[in-house]
């Protein structure tokens, strides 16, 4: 019979990509850390100064390159007055010339390192407004306009987050190396949320672990289990990670530590649950996923991968009861009755799993997935696949959808009318609704008589 796979979406982990406050352009600070000049940066702060006018009859471009231009005698005057580095970096970031920029930043706080709190200010600043566009440009499907935006972003400031977005997308490329080089970049930056030091972490290793740096991968995630013992994921992919070096005694050991716990979240235990699922641990698994059944006993998907583990731990007592609900609360899912049939089987109730077998049979489609997501605040869409096997091509059906809320209890019906494409093909479906209280979960029935089923 067929075995359901557990769903293994989640064991990697991605960031959360947000908008930050847009800077003022550059302009001459009333406290810069670095005062005096000479008669070639007071004709450049004027430039400078200018460009920041609205009633500028010239162009900020125009000043901005004055300003260089006046800066020029300053820097043949040696030593070089170390305000001709501060204002030439003010210049070259309005031109956006980022490189030469860098350089004006790092001779000024070589020159004077009280100047590098202004100078990581001045970086930042100009670094905020290409990481925002990098992540308008992500959000809008723009891959290639995103991934210039935060490599500029890069070129002046060595944010986590931009080097996490710039290797991400090498990485959906398949440009492994650039992809690694920037992960190990992201961590190296330092001062990174926790959300950037998990990401690129994670993300690193795993490709390290899938061009055959092994132990490197497993270095890195030793360290950061040691940095962050309170990180489930991290440890979760940690343990994943040595099951598949073949270190089985190590994994086991951080997946008991992780079962012994009593405090971890619904989304922690479904991590938890996949990856010993992943190292076919398939009765710890169902422990975990027991876990997390408790806490939200209407997740479908939760109740699906509890029974499969028991079922690839041939656990079938266990697999009977949850089956049975599977196919009572999901009738038009094959797999269910395929589950169902295999534990009465086991449990030596053959006229049960005829009787359940024959049922499947007489079923003219079949769902091939269905699953319910919030996709907006009191928006809930619950998308899937109808098959059809045997009914008639255009027929209609109309399938009626509970949606449950606390205690199970009904918060509204809605219903699914779908049109039955040719036998043997598949059709999506999708059914969207408003509710202001919660809906935690849902169940269907079976089309009416004649409804095409």
């Amino acid at each position: 019979m067929n075995r359901r796979s557990v769903s293994l979406a989640g064991v990697m982990t991605a960031l959360t990509l947000l908008l930050l406050a847009w800077p003022a352009a550059p302009a001459l600070a009333q406290d810069d850390c670095v005062e005096g000049g000479n008669q070639w940066t007071r004709g450049a702060e004027i430039e400078l100064s200018w460009s920041q006018r609205r009633d500028d009859p010239q162009t900020k471009q125009e000043r901005y390159t004055k300003a260089l231009e006046a800066l020029e005698p300053s820097f043949a005057k040696q030593p070089v007055d170390p305000r001709t580095f501060l204002l030439a970096a003010q210049a070259h970031l309005g031109l956006r010339n980022f490189a030469q920029a860098d350089s004006m930043l790092t001779a000024l706080v070589e020159a004077v390192p009280a100047c590098k709190e202004q100078a990581d200010e001045m970086r930042f600043n100009a670094w905020v407004p290409f990481y925002n566009r990098g992540v308008e440009m992500l959000n809008a499907g723009d891959e290639a306009a995103a991934l210039e935006a935060f490599e500029d972003a890069n070129s002046i400031y060595r944010d986590a987050r931009s080097l996490n977005n710039a290797a991400s997308i090498h990485q959906s490329r398949g440009d492994t190396a650039k992809a690694i080089a920037m992960y190990t970049e992201a961590l190296a930056a330092g001062g990174a949320e926790e959300a950037n030091v998990r990401a690129a972490t994670i993300n690193l290793a795993e490709l390290m672990r899938a061009s055959g740096q092994v132990e490197e991968a497993l270095q890195i995630y030793e360290s950061y289990a040691a940095d962050h013992p309170d990180d489930v994921l991290g440890k979760l992919n940690y343990a994943i990670a040595l099951v598949d070096a073949d270190q089985d005694s190590a994994a086991q050991e951080i997946f008991g530590e992780l079962l012994g716990r009593d405090d971890l979240s619904f989304t922690q235990w479904s991590q938890v649950g996949i990856g010993l699922y992943r190292a076919r641990n398939f009765t710890r698994a169902a422990q975990a996923f027991q876990k997390a059944h408790d806490q939200q006993p209407l997740n479908k998907e939760t109740l699906e991968n509890l029974a499969n583990s028991h079922y690839q731990a041939e656990n079938y007592a266990e697999l009977l009861p949850l089956a049975d609900t599977l196919v009572s609360l999901y009738p038009y899912e094959r797999v269910n009755y395929n589950l169902l049939a295999n534990a009465r089987t086991e449990q030596k109730d053959e006229a049960g799993a005829l009787a359940i077998l024959e049922a499947r049979e007489e079923l003219a489609f079949e769902f091939l997935r269905a699953q319910l997501g919030q996709v907006g605040e009191s928006v809930y869409s619950l998308d899937g696949q109808i098959m059809n096997r045997s009914g008639a091509e255009g027929s209609e059906v109309e399938i009626p959808v509970i949606f449950l809320g606390e205690g199970h209890t009904p918060v509204l019906e809605e219903m699914l009318v779908l049109t039955l494409p040719a036998q043997g093909d598949v059709a999506g479906f999708q059914l969207q609704v408003e509710s202001d209280t919660p809906i935690l979960g849902f169940r269907y029935e079976k089309a009416a008589p004649g409804g095409g089923a």
